[in-house]
Protein backbone atom coordinates (compact mmCIF):
# COMPACT_ATOMS: atom_id res chain seq x y z
CA UNK A 1 0.00 0.00 0.00
CA UNK A 2 2.84 2.37 0.82
CA UNK A 3 5.95 1.60 -1.25
CA UNK A 4 9.05 1.29 0.94
CA UNK A 5 7.07 1.41 4.18
CA UNK A 6 7.28 -1.62 6.48
CA UNK A 7 5.12 -2.39 9.48
CA UNK A 8 6.68 -3.12 12.89
CA UNK A 9 5.00 -4.68 15.92
CA UNK A 10 5.82 -6.64 19.03
CA UNK A 11 6.36 -10.35 18.53
CA UNK A 12 4.32 -10.84 21.72
CA UNK A 13 1.25 -9.18 20.18
CA UNK A 14 0.31 -12.12 18.00
CA UNK A 15 -0.21 -9.68 15.13
CA UNK A 16 1.08 -9.81 11.58
CA UNK A 17 3.72 -7.33 10.45
CA UNK A 18 6.77 -7.05 8.21
CA UNK A 19 9.07 -6.83 11.24
CA UNK A 20 8.39 -8.50 14.60
CA UNK A 21 10.43 -7.12 17.49
CA UNK A 22 11.00 -7.81 21.19
CA UNK A 23 12.54 -6.22 24.28
CA UNK A 24 15.88 -4.59 23.48
CA UNK A 25 15.40 -4.33 19.71
CA UNK A 26 16.75 -1.06 18.30
CA UNK A 27 14.95 0.67 15.46
CA UNK A 28 17.56 2.85 13.79
CA UNK A 29 16.80 5.90 11.68
CA UNK A 30 19.39 8.49 10.66
CA UNK A 31 21.58 9.33 13.65
CA UNK A 32 18.94 8.07 16.10
CA UNK A 33 17.63 4.80 17.47
CA UNK A 34 14.60 3.78 19.47
CA UNK A 35 15.02 0.98 21.99
CA UNK A 36 11.97 -1.25 22.40
CA UNK A 37 10.99 -1.95 26.00
CA UNK A 38 8.33 -4.55 26.64
CA UNK A 39 5.57 -2.91 28.71
CA UNK A 40 2.68 -5.40 28.74
CA UNK A 41 -0.40 -5.03 30.87
CA UNK A 42 -2.76 -3.13 28.58
CA UNK A 43 -2.09 -5.88 26.03
CA UNK A 44 0.64 -8.55 25.83
CA UNK A 45 2.26 -6.74 22.92
CA UNK A 46 2.61 -3.24 24.35
CA UNK A 47 6.00 -1.65 23.77
CA UNK A 48 7.51 1.61 24.91
CA UNK A 49 10.07 3.12 22.53
CA UNK A 50 12.90 5.02 24.22
CA UNK A 51 15.13 7.39 22.24
CA UNK A 52 18.79 6.35 22.45
CA UNK A 53 19.78 9.41 24.52
CA UNK A 54 16.87 8.70 26.96
CA UNK A 55 15.34 12.17 26.47
CA UNK A 56 12.04 10.88 25.05
CA UNK A 57 9.83 7.82 25.41
CA UNK A 58 6.79 6.88 23.36
CA UNK A 59 4.63 4.90 25.76
CA UNK A 60 1.69 3.79 23.64
CA UNK A 61 -1.28 2.92 25.87
CA UNK A 62 0.78 1.64 28.81
CA UNK A 63 1.30 5.09 30.34
CA UNK A 64 -0.99 7.98 29.52
CA UNK A 65 -0.81 11.50 30.92
CA UNK A 66 -2.20 11.17 34.46
CA UNK A 67 -3.58 7.74 33.60
CA UNK A 68 -2.88 4.44 31.90
CA UNK A 69 -4.43 2.04 29.44
CA UNK A 70 -7.34 -0.10 30.54
CA UNK A 71 -6.62 -3.67 31.56
CA UNK A 72 -9.98 -5.38 31.20
CA UNK A 73 -9.65 -6.89 27.70
CA UNK A 74 -7.05 -8.01 25.10
CA UNK A 75 -4.84 -9.91 27.59
CA UNK A 76 -4.90 -6.99 30.03
CA UNK A 77 -3.50 -7.40 33.53
CA UNK A 78 -3.39 -4.57 36.10
CA UNK A 79 -0.56 -6.17 38.07
CA UNK A 80 1.52 -6.66 34.93
CA UNK A 81 0.86 -3.09 33.78
CA UNK A 82 1.84 -1.66 37.17
CA UNK A 83 5.17 -3.50 37.12
CA UNK A 84 5.81 -2.61 33.47
CA UNK A 85 5.39 1.10 34.10
CA UNK A 86 7.35 1.14 37.35
CA UNK A 87 10.22 -1.02 36.07
CA UNK A 88 10.53 0.05 32.42
CA UNK A 89 9.30 3.67 32.28
CA UNK A 90 9.56 5.19 35.77
CA UNK A 91 13.23 4.12 35.87
CA UNK A 92 14.05 6.57 33.06
CA UNK A 93 15.48 10.01 33.97
CA UNK A 94 12.91 12.32 35.54
CA UNK A 95 13.21 14.88 32.75
CA UNK A 96 12.60 12.27 30.02
CA UNK A 97 9.65 13.46 27.92
CA UNK A 98 6.71 11.06 27.76
CA UNK A 99 4.58 10.91 24.62
CA UNK A 100 1.53 8.65 25.01
CA UNK A 101 -0.40 7.14 22.10
CA UNK A 102 -3.31 9.49 22.77
CA UNK A 103 -4.88 11.75 25.36
CA UNK A 104 -8.55 12.47 25.89
CA UNK A 105 -7.95 16.02 27.19
CA UNK A 106 -5.64 17.39 24.48
CA UNK A 107 -2.36 17.06 26.37
CA UNK A 108 0.50 15.74 24.26
CA UNK A 109 3.54 15.46 26.52
CA UNK A 110 4.51 14.90 30.14
CA UNK A 111 7.71 13.85 31.92
CA UNK A 112 8.69 10.76 33.83
CA UNK A 113 8.94 12.80 37.04
CA UNK A 114 5.47 14.33 36.56
CA UNK A 115 3.90 10.91 36.07
CA UNK A 116 5.91 9.34 38.93
CA UNK A 117 4.58 11.97 41.31
CA UNK A 118 1.23 13.11 39.87
CA UNK A 119 -0.34 10.13 38.11
CA UNK A 120 -3.35 9.35 40.34
CA UNK A 121 -3.40 5.68 39.37
CA UNK A 122 0.28 4.82 39.35
CA UNK A 123 1.34 6.64 42.52
CA UNK A 124 -0.62 4.06 44.51
CA UNK A 125 0.66 0.73 45.77
CA UNK A 126 0.41 -2.20 43.37
CA UNK A 127 -2.41 -3.71 45.44
CA UNK A 128 -4.42 -0.46 45.40
CA UNK A 129 -3.80 -0.04 41.65
CA UNK A 130 -5.05 -3.58 40.92
CA UNK A 131 -8.18 -2.98 43.00
CA UNK A 132 -8.85 0.35 41.25
CA UNK A 133 -8.38 -1.08 37.75
CA UNK A 134 -10.56 -4.10 38.51
CA UNK A 135 -13.40 -1.83 39.64
CA UNK A 136 -13.44 0.62 36.69
CA UNK A 137 -16.35 -1.16 34.95
CA UNK A 138 -15.72 0.66 31.67
CA UNK A 139 -18.02 0.03 28.71
CA UNK A 140 -16.54 -1.89 25.79
CA UNK A 141 -15.19 0.46 23.10
CA UNK A 142 -17.84 1.01 20.42
CA UNK A 143 -15.75 -0.36 17.54
CA UNK A 144 -13.77 -3.04 19.39
CA UNK A 145 -15.00 -5.78 17.04
CA UNK A 146 -13.50 -3.87 14.11
CA UNK A 147 -10.42 -2.46 15.85
CA UNK A 148 -8.97 -5.67 17.30
CA UNK A 149 -8.89 -7.60 14.00
CA UNK A 150 -7.40 -4.52 12.29
CA UNK A 151 -4.77 -4.24 15.03
CA UNK A 152 -3.79 -7.85 14.45
CA UNK A 153 -2.99 -6.93 10.84
CA UNK A 154 -1.27 -3.63 11.73
CA UNK A 155 -4.30 -1.85 10.27
CA UNK A 156 -3.66 -3.14 6.76
CA UNK A 157 -6.78 -4.62 5.22
CA UNK A 158 -6.73 -7.40 2.67
CA UNK A 159 -6.34 -5.65 -0.66
CA UNK A 160 -5.93 -7.32 -4.01
CA UNK A 161 -3.00 -5.94 -5.96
Amino acid sequence: MLPGCRSVISQDSGALADILIREGHALEFGAFALEARSTPGHTDGCLTYVLSDRTMAFTGDALLIRGCGRTDFQQGSPETLYHSVHEKIFTLPGDCLIYPAHDYTGQTVSTVEEERTLNPRLTQSCEAFVQLMNKLNLPQPKKIDIAVPANLKCGIQDVET
